[in-house]
């Protein structure tokens, strides 16, 4: 419950050992924009396959989706 604490202030309250400058400030801030879009809840977590449309993954999905896209994985182990 401690992230959603944090998340739910308007500021957020955190320290942090060495200054953010640069690339590194930059980084922190499209997180925190990232973030502010995340809901939580205290349900339980729940894996969801985007690709199908009932977000269950089925190996016939996947292949379908390696096979349509542009990209051909680089891993050589299957």
């Amino acid at each position: 419950a401690y992230v959603a604490t944090v998340l739910q202030s308007t500021l957020l309250n955190i320290q942090f050992r060495r200054a953010l400058v640069g690339i590194r400030w930059e980084a922190w801030l499209n997180l925190v924009r990232r973030l502010m879009d995340v809901q939580l809840s205290q349900r339980p977590d729940r894996l969801c396959w985007k690709i199908t449309t009932n977000g269950e993954f089925s190996v016939k999905s996947m292949y379908l989706d390696v096979i349509n896209s542009s990209v051909i994985p680089c891993s050589k182990h299957v």
